[in-house]
């Protein structure tokens, strides 16, 4: 029996229909003891009898489980609830990248920061020894604050999972599955997934898939030996650094591709520091001259295809500098980078920049009172020389005058 919208089970209310598809039915729950919204995905009733279908569930119940990354929707339980197998996650409240993809293509600095938070969620995942096999716009969605999150691990699969897919038997979405996968290739690895990556970076360049084609065949055919067009030449605004990024991601053969997530950001993240500073880079790059590098005066002011903000000049206390110091901004927007944390990558060859100090104005400390006497000190203060015979009449009359000061002391006590 299908779970009723209005109805509640086991304290999960049901709200409403997310998305059918073959392998099961996604609602729109309310979580009453944990009082949240979240997303239930069961079993089709068609599949509930289907071993192989209850078979891939589990597996992929007990891969999610083991994912925990800001970058990756995250699994709150795998139940049985009402003879269903069920999970539960974080419901994303935002639109995929396909229904992006709907509106064109993105600009290279949007596209780029998608896709580095999608690396994010492959370095932590591979480094768990899971590859999910299947990364396509539809399992890319973005949250709220502009997190990118990686979903549905009904594909995926870890190191010690059982093999459920029969060799030559090929899994995925077409438009974007690697060579390997197209040949049924039993043992897929981390590489598979940075082709798909790559395919899907395409498309976010161009506003189209790479290759376009009116049969299934043609399109397995295009993916096993076709090079696609590069990415500027079908979108004169994608940078040719950027292109030539993308078709190393989605080389035929696996040793020409990136070899893991961290060195495919790498590339993307250097890329962009050389289009926002090309100046800087330069200089970082060039040849030794008599041992030692040009010396970079300032930061260079070269306007980036995007808006961003400006460089301030941050205050500086030092009496003898002229020249303001100036804050330096990451190359790219900071994005989750492949640790999982917010990542504005340094720029290469620029010194660190000055620590910023409050804005206040300097205050001027006097200099600690001259130990002397006071009618000498008086002198000072006017500016008159005194000799050495007035000294000695100021000291001695100092002298006294203290001696006095005791004597009266003792005598009121």
């Amino acid at each position: 029996m299908e779970f009723q919208i209005g109805q509640t089970y086991s304290g999960y209310e049901f709200l409403d229909i997310l998305k059918r598809s073959r392998t099961g039915i996604e609602f729109r729950v309310r979580n009453i003891r944990a009082g949240r919204v979240e997303c239930l995905r069961s079993l089709s009733e068609s599949a509930k009898d289907d071993q192989e279908r209850s078979e891939r569930f589990l597996r992929e119940m007990r891969v999610h489980a083991s994912l925990l990354h800001p970058n990756i929707v995250t699994l709150f339980s795998a139940i049985e609830l009402q003879d269903h197998l069920i999970m539960t996650t974080e419901l994303v409240d935002g639109p995929t990248l396909a229904d992006r993809l709907l509106l064109g293509p993105l600009s290279w600095t949007e596209a780029v920061t998608w896709i580095r938070q999608v690396l994010a969620a492959l370095a932590y995942a591979h480094q768990e020894k899971i590859v999910h096999r299947d990364i396509n716009p539809e399992n890319i969605v973005m949250s709220a604050g502009g997190i990118v999150k990686l979903a549905n691990f009904a594909l995926a699969k870890a190191e010690t999972s059982p093999k459920l897919t029969q060799v030559g038997f090929m899994i995925g979405n077409l438009k974007y599955i690697s060579p390997e996968q197209i040949k049924g290739n039993a043992e897929l690895d981390a590489r598979t997934d940075l082709y798909a990556v790559g395919m899907v970076l395409y498309e976010m360049l161009c506003g189209r898939p790479a290759f376009n084609c009116p049969s299934l065949f043609e399109l397995m055919a295009a993916q096993v030996v076709q090079t696609p067009v590069p990415p500027n030449q079908v979108n004169a605004a994608v940078p040719t650094e950027i292109a030539t990024v993308v078709l190393k991601a989605i080389a035929k053969d696996p040793s020409g591709r990136y070899q893991t997530a961290a060195d495919f950001d790498e590339a993307l993240v250097q890329v962009c520091e050389e289009l926002q500073f090309p100046q800087t880079h330069a200089l970082a790059k060039a040849p030794a001259a008599n041992g030692a590098r040009p010396a970079i005066a300032a930061y260079p002011e070269v306007l980036p295809p995007v808006d961003r903000p400006k460089f301030q000049p941050l205050p500086t206390y030092a009496a003898s500098s002229t020249t303001p110091v100036l804050a330096r901004e990451p190359a790219i927007p900071a994005v989750l980078g492949v640790s999982g944390s917010v990542l504005p990558k340094p720029i290469a060859g620029l010194p660190a920049p000055a620590a910023t100090e409050p804005s206040v104005p300097p205050r001027i400390v006097p200099d600690p009172a001259p130990s002397m006497a006071l009618p000498a000190f008086l002198a000072a203060a006017s500016g008159t020389a005194l000799s050495k015979q007035q000294l000695t009449v100021g000291v001695a009359a100092g002298t006294c005058l203290g001696v006095m000061l005791v004597v009266l002391w003792l005598f009121a006590k």
